[in-house]
């Protein structure tokens, strides 16, 4: 037996192998598969119409609570001064509220103030549906059952469906008895459905139920798919406020066609593949496809290793050559580039601590770990005195050496005690400590102060000293402290601020202490 019979024989039986295998799998696993994905895309309609209605009530319900528990609502049903509905249920108000009436009601049921208004065809029109001491059934709209303040839902009214949003009526910062509730309604209409239908990618439309026997078989909108297969359309029922049927959905869903054995995505596939065997298999095998296994291979190893190394391959085409060296200069470039954007991100260039980036980082993970384990938290805000005098006297060039030598003091005193310096802005600086006592955090803050007058830094434009001199303003929060909710990590610095202004403007060259 030849090499070439004996691959022309193998590469006969791949084929057969392979297509029977490519129509059991479709058979057994793929069609399932895109049978279950249609499922799934269909029930992610049937979810996004449903949350499409539900964006239309919360809109509806957002603009109804803001009125219930607005103080002027809870006035009117106390004094019913008529300058309240003058002001603020004007036709003008359904337009840009965009809502098509207003109810108002006591405790009792009854009818303090009610007005419907289309805003799109702009006329008035009636809705006896809700006087609820002739339509008591319709009293389930208001929100007086027991542990509930807001309803919502739907209503049939002679002039079609409505949906509607209602709570109780309760001042500004909800203290006082309930006196009654606002109802705001809005019609459905067809724009409302095209716009749900937009969201869900179907097509939609609608019809109103007056047949309670034909919509019992009928499920309601009521999350996706509920025990039942794929499908190119089906329907859904929206009930009202009293579980009654009201409307009739018609849902035509994207898929329109459903899946079969031989599509025309697989025959594609098979005649690519018999041609593919046929011409470039050991070829392709060979020369292209295993080096490019082996480079992905490796390429996610490192990935999943967050180590990314140069490749080691050698491969005869050009090509392939070109693109492993460029992918090696590129994770040299990248590594470097990586260094020195994480040096540029958190250091001051100019002292070498820490920039106000870095420090704001690390500051808000020390405050909830503080805040977790309910431990000691401080902070000193640091100020050179008169530093505008001091770079004016000696020049900026000298300034910048001053301010790198007090923070060789900052960052040796915040390293010696467990703590971080950090350049805050210009020349301002601050240190953060945890975990040390109240003693032990004023005893750092004073000995920072002599340190730093122990550089004997001369300073002839200062009015406090001969030397450079800093003033400190420092927050400490104590266990107890943090177990505050009122007491937040913006909170402390802004305490460590006030201290530092007070020590400026009590003399300079003194550290203030505030505890809380």
């Amino acid at each position: 037996m030849t090499l070439r019979f004996f691959v022309i024989i193998g590469t006969l039986i791949l084929m057969c192998f392979v297509t029977s295998l490519l129509v059991s799998y479709r058979y057994f696993f793929t069609l399932p598969a895109i049978n279950e994905n249609i499922k799934d895309y269909q029930n992610r309609e049937l979810l996004s119409l449903e949350i499409a209605l539900n964006r239309e009530f919360v809109f509806l319900k957002t603009l109804n609570y803001d009125y219930s528990v607005w103080d002027d609502s809870y006035d009117y049903m106390t004094s019913f001064d008529k300058d309240y509905i003058e002001s603020n249920y004007v036709d003008d108000t359904f337009k840009s509220l965009k809502i098509d009436g207003v109810f108002i009601y006591d405790m009792s049921f009854k009818q303090v103030y009610g007005h419907t208004f289309d805003y799109i065809q702009e006329q008035s029109f009636e809705l006896p549906e809700f006087d609820l001491n002739t339509h008591l059934p319709n009293r389930t709209i208001l929100p007086y059952k027991k542990n509930t303040s807001e309803r919502f839902g739907f209503l049939r009214t002679e002039h079609g469906p409505v949906m509607f949003a209602s709570h109780v009526i309760q001042r500004t910062n909800k203290t006082g008895e309930p006196v009654g509730s606002i109802v705001f309604i809005k019609r459905v209409r067809k724009s409302q459905v095209a716009m749900m239908a937009e969201v869900a990618q179907v097509k939609l439309s609608y019809s109103i139920t007056n047949d309670d026997s034909a919509a019992q078989n009928l499920l309601v909108l009521n999350g996706g798919i509920q025990n039942e297969g794929i499908a190119t359309e089906r329907q859904r029922i929206l009930l009202d406020i009293n579980g009654n049927p009201l409307l009739t959905m018609n849902i035509e869903h994207h898929h329109q066609r459903l899946p079969v054995l031989f599509d025309l995505y697989l025959i594609i596939i098979l005649i690519m593949f018999f041609v593919a065997s046929i011409i470039g298999f050991l070829v392709v095998n060979r020369f292209f496809i295993t080096p490019l296994i082996n480079g992905a291979s490796a390429i996610n190893l490192m990935l999943l290793k967050n180590d990314l190394q140069p490749l080691h391959f050698k491969n005869q085409f050009l090509e392939m050559r070109v693109l492993i060296n460029g992918f090696n200069s590129l994770i040299k470039e990248v590594k470097k580039q990586n260094e020195q954007l994480e040096k540029i991100s958190k250091i001051d260039e100019l002292t070498q601590i820490y920039n106000r980036r870095a420090f704001e980082e690390i500051y808000t993970l020390q405050w909830h770990d503080a805040h977790n384990q309910k431990t000691t938290l401080g902070l000193m805000l640091i100020d050179v005195d008169y530093f505008k005098l001091y770079n004016d006297c000696y020049g900026h060039q000298e300034g910048d050496c001053a301010l790198q030598a007090l923070c060789g003091v900052l960052k040796e005193t915040s390293q010696s005690n467990n703590g971080i310096a950090a350049r805050y802005g210009g020349e301002e600086f601050i240190l953060l400590f945890n975990q040390l006592s109240f003693e032990q955090f004023e005893l750092i803050s004073q000995q920072l102060r002599k340190n730093v007058n122990a550089l004997k830094l001369p300073h002839k434009g200062s009015k406090v000293s001969d030397v450079l001199t800093i003033s400190v303003g420092c927050a400490f929060a104590t266990a107890k402290a943090m177990d505050n909710e009122s007491i937040t990590a913006k909170s402390l610095i802004k305490d460590a601020d006030v201290m530092l202004y007070e020590a400026k403007n009590t003399g300079r060259d003194r550290a203030l202490i505030k505890s809380i």
